[in-house]
């Protein structure tokens, strides 16, 4: 059993323009914005999006031993060691998240991800999609400061933005979303049902239920023309934007409401923990940074850990890790050492029980 297991990179083609901020992460030059803005990070599912399908498209695979291991068949055969007995009882042999590094260009497109009850309800599936972003760098694209769009404002007139949605082009609908300015250790996060868009030149860690279970009200999306079945999941229209949360929120009760407010939890020498993401804060996945400046011993918790190395270069029992890449901490590996001088988000799974 290794320390650790490093992921491939796995960069999943969307219909909007990004990737540049990845590309720097990694290290890679020149940098460029394509329609591979994301890295998705212990992916079981398949990165098929509303215009582009392909078997496998999507699904991590692990780098073992110099061979790529496809990662939802080494979690069939390795459940105890990587997730747990517990954690493969209640959810099966999969993490119950997924993470990305995202990156974009251009503002994604406005979308409403469901609920889990809705999912459950509607489309037959164990799987919302309530996510969460830990920004990691902006840049300004066009002159224009990056930016989130998050929830309604008060100018929101339910009836004309549900029309709207099902018509497929807004008229009125743009404005009635909030506007928010973000920036580089910025924590938000967006629950199922609340309409959202990422604004451009924002890079990030992305974490999220590993569904694709997305709403897209506009027909034109980044160029690209969806139909009816591709906008709303392939359920009725009505049912669909009812899903959508229209709660009003002016930018003060924004900043309350989604954004979160990182604390520190331990420090060990010139080392720190901090909590950015806590169980009590979402149910469904939590999140820490350790800044490591010298070594950090972790005190692992009754779960595996899913891991982002967004600065330097950090050790892991002998397997080294730069920043941009990641990797699977297994459940059976306990109190491990972290060494090197860098950054690393860990992402821990949905609570058992």
């Amino acid at each position: 059993m290794h320390t650790i297991y490093p992921f491939a990179a796995n960069r999943v083609l969307r219909l909007y323009r990004g990737g540049y901020g990845i590309d720097r992460l990694c290290g890679k030059t020149p940098a460029e914005d394509t329609r591979f803005p994301e890295d998705w990070i212990a992916s079981v599912i398949e990165g098929n999006g509303r215009a582009y399908h392909s078997p496998g498209h999507g699904i991590s695979k692990l780098l073992i031993d110099g061979a790529a291991v496809d990662f939802p068949g080494f979690l069939r055969e390795h459940a105890e060691m990587m997730l747990g007995s517990a954690h493969a009882a209640q959810y099966g042999p999969i993490p119950g998240v997924l993470v990305k590094f995202l990156d974009s260009a251009e503002q994604l497109p406005l979308q409403v991800h469901p609920t889990r009850a809705d999912a459950r309800k509607f489309l037959h599936s164990d799987y919302g999609k309530t996510e969460a972003w830990i920004v990691l760098a902006t840049r300004r694209i066009d002159g224009q400061e990056p930016y989130l769009l998050v929830g309604f404002n008060d100018k929101l007139d339910r009836e004309v933005f549900a029309r709207e949605c099902i018509e497929g082009k807004f008229v009125r609908g743009g404005e009635m979303l909030n506007k928010v300015p973000v920036a580089p250790g910025d924590v938000i996060i967006i629950r199922g049902g609340v309409p959202h868009a990422i604004g451009p030149g924002v890079t990030m860690v992305e974490i999220m239920e590993p569904s694709d279970w997305v709403i897209v009200p506009e027909i034109n999306c980044c160029g690209v023309q969806l139909n009816e079945k591709q906008r709303f999941m392939g359920i009725d229209p009505e049912t669909a934007v009812g899903m959508t949360d229209f709660t009003p929120h002016p930018i003060p009760e924004i900043r309350k409401k989604f954004f979160l407010s990182p604390k520190i939890r331990e420090r060990q020498g010139a080392s720190t923990m901090t909590d950015l993401i806590s169980p009590d804060d979402c149910e469904l996945f939590s999140a820490c940074e350790i800044r490591v400046e010298g070594s950090f011993a972790l005190r692992n918790p009754d779960s595996f850990a899913i891991g982002a190395v967004v600065e330097g270069t950090l050790d892991f029992g002998g397997t080294q890790v730069r920043q941009g890449g990641s990797f699977f901490l297994p459940y059976a590996v306990k109190d491990p050492t972290v060494s090197g001088r860098g950054r690393v988000i860990l992402i821990r799974p949905p609570r058992v029980g």
